[in-house]
């Protein structure tokens, strides 16, 4: 199956298949955006968008034509909402419109929504919930005639929050613990709590990398494309002592955010795994850890997952590796 994220700045491809019970790599890639073609979730030049999307497809060879796509951020209203055990079942079906409209405090015709059970592993002791999710449907036809270029469908639309949360699981079912995944990208910061494989708290925080990029060109009065660089490759400019205080802010903020979180959630995080592109910025991973007080590391989603040596360069998939968890857990979704 194939997973497709369709970040602020970039679109991330990848294809997985199943090969005797074994998940193996068929293809990934990524290819940048130009500045503005999406704004707020929102797809503002689909002609480029889709020209991005379809020449990476077609490049990469991807044979699948079924895909999932997942949406964060603005573009989509999500909450888990407790319910009585007696409700779980067919009667739950009755009254997800209803659970959708009070708990997202949405109109219900404007969007396309759905929901989940989350069934804690301790039946006895644990409270089921539900997670009900809600996109509008004119931000669902945009991002599918998006990828319609390069000849993909998507019956499946995914939350990003829930696709890392899927990939972790997949790979690390046997950990008991409670684990806090982080998935640091451009325009926001998707995080989610697993209590013992379930997730119990599903956040996203309006918070990525895009940040220091606009930062930046407010500050020395700079184009998009002058900042990104200047954002990938700080050490190499005179002026860094400057941007130094720019990178700084930012990690604090992230912290800061991560940490309100779990202040309103209690309970104690045994650790904190960090993914997106954004993550790899240095001193990033330092602060988080400072300020939570336990132990945090850069997830690699593809450390249990067949590679051929033979065709992909190794470095180049460890390279791309953190900000292709959602992708990953995406495509996952669909075997």
């Amino acid at each position: 199956m194939v997973g497709i994220d369709i970040g602020s700045n970039s679109v991330k491809v990848v294809e997985l298949s199943l090969a005797g019970g074994n998940c193996r790599l068929e293809n990934i890639g990524e290819a940048l955006f130009p500045y503005d073609a999406i704004t707020r979730k929102s797809i503002s030049r689909d002609d480029v968008v889709s020209a991005v999307i379809s020449n990476l497809v077609s490049g990469l060879g991807v044979r699948k034509k079924k895909a999932v796509m997942g949406l964060s951020g603005e573009a989509v209203a999500f909450k888990v909402v407790d319910v009585p055990e007696n409700f779980l079942g067919k009667d739950i079906k009755k009254l997800v419109p209803d659970i959708v409209s009070s708990a997202l405090s949405i109109n219900i015709s404007d969007v396309n929504y759905s929901y989940t059970t989350l069934v804690p592993s301790d039946e006895v002791s644990g409270q089921p919930s539900v997670l009900v999710a809600a996109v509008s449907k004119k931000i669902v036809q945009e991002y599918k005639n998006s990828i319609a270029a390069a000849g993909l469908r998507a019956p499946v639309i995914d939350i990003d929050a829930m696709a890392i949360s899927n990939a972790y699981t997949f790979f690390h079912g046997d950990n008991a613990e409670r684990v806090a995944l982080v998935n640091i990208g451009a325009s926001g910061t998707n995080l989610s709590v697993l209590d013992d494989k379930v997730p119990c708290v599903l956040r996203d925080i309006p918070l990525g990398g895009q940040w220091i990029t606009s930062h930046l060109m407010e500050k020395f009065k700079i184009t998009y494309e002058e900042a990104e660089r200047i954002k990938c490759s700080v050490r190499s400019y005179s002026i860094y002592d400057e941007i130094e205080g720019v990178f700084e802010e930012f990690i604090a903020r992230v912290a800061g955010e991560i940490r309100t979180v779990f202040d309103e959630i209690g309970g104690a995080i045994e650790r904190i795994v960090l993914c997106g592109g954004s993550s790899r910025i240095a001193a990033i991973r330092d602060q988080v850890a400072a300020d939570a007080g336990i132990p945090v590391e850069i997830w690699n989603p593809f450390q249990n997952i067949e590679i051929e040596d033979s065709r992909f360069d190794p470095k180049y998939v460890e390279h791309l590796a953190p900000k292709m968890a959602v992708a990953v857990g995406l495509a996952l979704r669909g075997l």
